[in-house]
């Protein structure tokens, strides 16, 4: 679970590599679509007041993507939130879990989302948030971030 901190409530949601789930997590932080949460392209700049967070799957190889994407973070950008989004109803391979144990104390903190067999049914981001297991995961996460519903 991420730790809670004085951090902004706006976020910039960069994925660490292809099909981390970016989109799916902007719209769950933001479900109104207020602004208050983007997708942030890799290079472009964080705009003052918001806290970066970084996406990646619960594969060896998502969690080596944020692996090497935190690890070469700029020391003048905050240090981001990582939401490691379950790929399946399995428990993390060991590299994995190893790699998000070394990525603590370089991030604010670390959420997990589960698998979600409901969102496989889904066109969009926004149609996943009708149905009671993903409110329920995105309420988790926007908690575990200090977000108030």
């Amino acid at each position: 679970m991420a730790e809670r901190t004085s951090a902004s409530r706006y976020f910039g949601v960069v994925g660490a590599h292809g099909g981390a789930g970016t989109s799916t997590i902007a719209r769950w932080l933001d479900p109104d679509g207020d602004g208050g949460t983007f997708e942030l392209r890799r290079g472009s700049q964080l705009p003052p007041h918001y806290t970066p967070l970084v996406v990646c799957r619960s594969t060896s190889g998502g969690l080596a993507a944020a692996v090497q994407l935190i690890g070469s973070w700029h020391p003048d950008v905050p240090r981001p939130y990582l939401v490691v989004v379950g790929d399946a109803p399995l428990r993390l391979p060991r590299a994995a879990r190893y790699r998000m144990k070394t990525l603590g104390p370089r991030v604010l903190g670390i959420t997990e989302v589960p698998y979600l067999v409901r969102l496989r049914d889904v066109d969009t981001p926004a149609d996943g948030l009708a149905h009671r297991p993903v409110q329920k995961a995105a309420r988790a996460l926007r908690r575990s971030l200090g977000l108030t519903d």
